[in-house]
């Protein structure tokens, strides 16, 4: 069934729940087990129903009374008659269903548990949220069991643990505070970290209107640094004398990445176009190119902003900015790439054609529309090319070269400068026949620029791109390890976003925010969701407490942390996007830089940014302001510890703080002189940001 449903329109419902039905599970029996039923609850805590049943976390609102809300079907519930029947409970809201049930000798009528509201043709009302029922296909052993979640990654699944999707069940409530949950979780998946203020907003516009913005916001464009040479004048110093001017640090500022970094974490913490920037960050670390390798300032500055200008745009126009971006000709080697010379005994430079291939697009493996690898008949992998399209793709990009230096004469190999696109030079291209993906073949004697673009139409046509390219961007803003449903989901808006259009890109990352596995009350599935990247972790927690950055300090850390900002270690970008975690089959690419060292460094960042009235202003910057936090907003309560936590698991985990979390905060809190509120704070805001569950993105 589809799985891309809204949870919520804009506000919370109008008529708030009355009861939570609660999940529990029993590891014995194997059986899943839902009551709204306070007492009830409370007595199965208490082993009152027999031993082994625990809490899974799993709840949804329901209500106790047919006139809580308009609407509403009673819930029957049923329990397998002794001796006949299962050993379980049995719930539908479905009037004939109910009906047909009390008919079988098997089940005992209970009565009604509570009120829900039904589905209409799968789908739940504005104020409501699918329940998924799932079911143990039980019977010919007399051990039928129902589950019933509002997790959509739980539901799906669902068939690995021997139950079978049976669909929407019935439609639970949203509370106020479901709402405001899953709007933090929206601004944790699509921004550079919530703030209190944005997260009200949204929970009271809804999900789409917030969309609607940040899709039609523009790019705020990174500064356009003046060209640079190749190699550094002896005059481009460091002047270190005080007071500094703008142009005090010639070689750090054109010959590294300082002024881009820092102009990116300034960007992250205060702009508006936070979705855009986002995905323009997630599409960088998918087509890398690196300061490792380029450290000209100028040049990764025209690179970066091909993102951010193309984040809301086609896939196919961007991967062909990409192709013809100096930075990245210059990174694989495409640039200057001439054909054949059987006299010197060279051939064109499969560098690009290998990566554009194999990171970039199509990826190693073909797959299915749901991102899983195809298989031969003896169970191996089928490659998506092999030796020989590379070869076809690598004459292809023959003959591009930099654009000519301002004032300058074009030549057939000109020397290094990075504003504009490369340039055709037919005398260094082959202009045969060319073998690319699926069999195609290149027609000879096209344009340098017809080649190129039919070698970029038959990789944007090919089938693998949707999935391959829909999953990396599912990881980077949802979950790490996604469902191949929701894989398929999105590799089809990739095929076409409704219009007739394929490559959408913002349909694309529509359809993966809006997803049933994005979106939702509480997510419970332990496969589910993402370690937040160093990047993400540093401008969350900033931007968590109103902090303030020149974006100096952040840039350095973002080196301790592991993924230090543009200067990714290869082409394979910091991590890899099939990065296994240890002792798990789940996939979890930013686990692959967590260590011991960058988890400590983690917590230093914490420690040093929450107990510091300021990081101060390094001199050597003009116009520097340090980094410092703002913690007014929580002083306000920081006499009481319990309020404390409770707004911090509001704001900061989306409402996910375990009790034994909460416990463990207050009497840290409580540790600390009552009249020493910032401390107050920052003992609660350093227990709760250096928390698996704060980062670990749920």
């Amino acid at each position: 069934m589809a799985g891309a449903l809204l949870a919520w329109g804009g506000g919370a419902n109008a008529a708030q729940p009355t009861a939570t039905a609660v999940e529990f599970f029993n590891t014995s029996l194997g059986h899943y087990f839902l009551t709204a039923d306070p007492a009830e609850a409370i007595k199965v805590d208490n082993g009152g129903a027999g031993q082994g049943w625990v809490r899974t976390g799993g709840r949804f609102g329901v209500f106790t009374g047919a006139s809580d809300a308009p609407g509403l079907s009673p819930v029957c519930r049923f329990y397998g008659r002794p001796g006949v029947g299962p050993n379980s409970h049995f719930y539908t809201a479905d009037p004939a269903e109910c009906e047909k049930v009390k008919q079988d000798n098997g089940w005992f009528y209970e009565g009604i548990a509570f009120y829900a509201a039904q589905p209409a043709n799968q789908q739940c009302a504005a104020g409501a949220t699918p329940v998924y029922r799932s079911y143990n296909n039980g019977a010919p052993r007399n051990d039928s069991n129902h589950r019933f979640t509002v997790d959509y990654t739980v539901f799906s699944n669902s068939a690995a643990f021997g139950f079978a999707p049976e669909g929407v069940g019935m439609c639970a409530a949203l509370s106020s505070a479901d709402v405001a949950a899953d709007a933090v979780r929206l601004l944790r998946q699509a921004t550079f970290g919530p703030t209190e203020a944005e997260a009200q907003r949204v929970a009271a516009i809804g999900v789409g209107a917030w969309l609607d913005e940040q899709l039609a916001q523009p790019a705020t464009p990174y500064p356009a640094y003046a060209y640079t040479p190749a190699n550094r004048p002896d005059t481009c110093v460091d002047d270190r004398t005080q007071p500094v001017r703008p142009d005090s640090f010639c070689a750090r500022d054109n010959y590294t990445l300082f002024p881009l970094q820092v102009q990116f974490f300034r960007n992250a913490l205060t702009q508006p176009d936070q979705l855009r920037a986002r995905m323009a960050f997630a599409l960088s670390q998918i087509m890398v190119t690196s300061g490792v390798d380029n450290s000209r300032n100028y040049a990764m500055q025209r690179y970066q902003q091909i993102f951010l200008d193309r984040a809301f745009g086609n896939f196919y126009d961007l991967l062909l900015a990409v192709t013809l971006s100096p930075a990245m000709g210059d990174y694989l080697d495409m640039v200057n790439n001439n054909k054949s010379n059987p006299t010197a005994g060279t051939n064109p430079n499969e560098n690009y054609g290998r990566e554009i291939l194999q990171l970039f697009s199509v990826g190693t493996y073909l797959l299915n529309a749901d991102g899983t690898r195809k298989l031969d008949a003896g169970g191996k992998p089928l490659m998506t090319y092999d030796s020989a399209e590379i070869k076809g793709f690598a004459r292809v990009f023959t003959g591009w070269t930099f654009p000519p230096v301002a004032g300058a004469l074009s030549r057939n190999n000109n020397p290094r400068n990075y504003l504009g696109s490369m340039l055709p030079v037919d005398a260094n291209h082959e202009f045969g026949t060319k073998l690319l993906l699926a069999g195609s073949v290149a027609p000879a004697n096209m344009t340098m620029q017809q080649d190129l673009e039919f070698a970029h139409r038959n990789i944007f046509s090919h089938p693998n791109v949707g999935p391959f390219i829909g999953k990396q961007l599912i990881q980077k803003f949802v979950t790490g390890s996604p469902s191949p449903g929701y894989v398929a989901r999105v590799a089809a808006v990739f095929g076409d976003n409704g219009a007739g259009q394929r490559g959408d890109l913002r349909a694309v990352l529509r359809a993966i925010l809006t997803d049933a596995e994005a979106r939702g009350e509480r997510k419970i599935d332990p496969s589910y969701g993402k370690l937040i990247e160093p990047v993400l972790y540093m401008t969350g927690v900033t931007r968590a407490f109103g902090g303030t950055s020149d974006g100096v300090y952040l840039r350095a850390q973002s080196n301790a942390l592991g993924q230090f900002l543009f200067y990714a270690p290869s082409v394979f970008n910091y991590y890899p996007f099939d990065y296994i975690v240890p002792g798990t089959d789940l996939l979890g690419p930013e686990f692959g830089i967590q260590t011991t060292t960058t988890a400590i460094n983690r917590s230093n960042f914490a420690n040093g940014l929450l107990f510091s009235s300021q990081i101060n202003p390094d001199p050597t910057v003009f116009g520097a302001s340090g980094t410092m936090l703002n913690f007014a907003a929580y002083t306000a309560i920081a006499s009481d510890a319990g309020a404390l936590a409770e707004r911090l698991d509001r704001n900061l985990l989306n409402g996910t703080m375990s009790a034994n979390m909460k416990n463990a905060i207050v009497t840290a809190v409580n540790a600390v002189a009552a009249n020493d509120a910032v401390n107050r704070v920052r003992t609660a805001a350093w227990l709760v940001v250096t928390s698996p569950q704060y980062q670990v993105q749920r």
